[in-house]
């Protein structure tokens, strides 16, 4: 190895490894000695020169630049990515309370819309069917007021009918009982002035062979009335239960009983009531 560069590597001299140069060494030098002890210093060594900085042989990866700038980026995106996270649990938080609305135009636009069918939407369609229900409560309670207005009226109507109804059927009973064989005519004009034309026909007819037994005997009948109740009335019908005391007299009885034959009876007279006044649409003896 040639002196000059051994006394480079070993830092004696004074000189810097800028005067260890390949080209000062001997061309005579074999290429096998000098060619390692040249190179070598000037690459590895630069430490050996007085006015270089003092900085480390292995700088660290986390000096350079791109790694720094990546670690800025990642911390912006975390930090974006905690504060949206924030925002959005205090908007969820805020509408579960009820005291406000969203963070941002999304949210207000959310809270529009439900406050739309709270407040507008459903606003017409609510007071459309609390209207209706209000008119038909109105309807419903008119209606029984004046089913009870006029059940009232049926009701005093029915009370003043009730001492008439009772009257007529008494006197009406009696008429129909009270006769005088020599002169039918006279009945057949009662039963059609206090009857119905349809039962007036029917009693009628029904009574002649009766009417001819009374006719042969030379009968002649009394009734009276002795007590009369009301079985059921309405504006339009009646039923009145009337105990009546009958006496029949005959020629052919007179010798032995002068004062006639008696005859107690109860018969139900059915009454229908035709333009103001009660008349007889039944008569049954029970």
């Amino acid at each position: 190895m040639s002196p000059k560069a051994k006394v480079g590597r070993n830092g004696e001299s004074g000189d810097t490894p800028e005067t260890i140069k390949p080209a000062t060494v001997p061309a005579t030098t074999a290429p096998a000695v000098t060619e390692p002890a040249v190179t070598e210093p000037a690459a590895t060594e630069p430490a050996a020169t007085e006015n270089a900085p003092d900085v480390r042989s292995d700088p660290s990866p986390f000096d350079s630049q791109e790694f720094l700038e990546a670690n800025r980026r990642n911390r912006d995106k975390m930090r974006a990515a905690a504060e949206a996270k924030r925002a959005k649990e205090a908007a969820r938080e805020a509408r579960r309370a009820g005291r406000g609305r969203g963070t941002g135009a999304t949210s207000d636009a959310q809270d529009t819309d439900r406050a739309v069918p709270r407040g507008g939407r459903w606003a017409v369609p609510v007071l459309s069917v609390l209207l209706i229900a209000a008119l038909v409560a109105a309807g419903v309670f008119a209606y029984l007021y004046r089913e009870a207005d006029s059940q009232s009226s049926d009701a005093d109507q029915i009370n003043e009918l009730r001492p008439s109804a009772v009257d007529a059927a008494g006197r009406y009973a009696a008429d129909l009982l009270t006769y005088d064989s020599a002169n039918f005519a006279e009945l057949d004009s009662r039963i059609t002035d206090i009857s119905t034309p349809t039962f007036a026909k029917d009693f009628i007819e029904g009574s002649r062979q009766a009417r001819e037994g009374s006719a042969n005997a030379q009968a002649v009948a009394s009734a009276k009335v002795k007590e009369a109740a009301l079985q059921s009335i309405s504006s339009t019908n009646a039923v009145v239960l009337v105990a009546m005391d009958q006496t029949v007299k005959s020629p052919q009885t007179d010798a032995e009983l002068p004062e006639g034959i008696p005859y107690q009876s109860m018969v139900k007279v059915t009454l229908e009531r035709v333009d103001g006044k009660w008349l007889i649409s039944d008569f049954k003896v029970v």
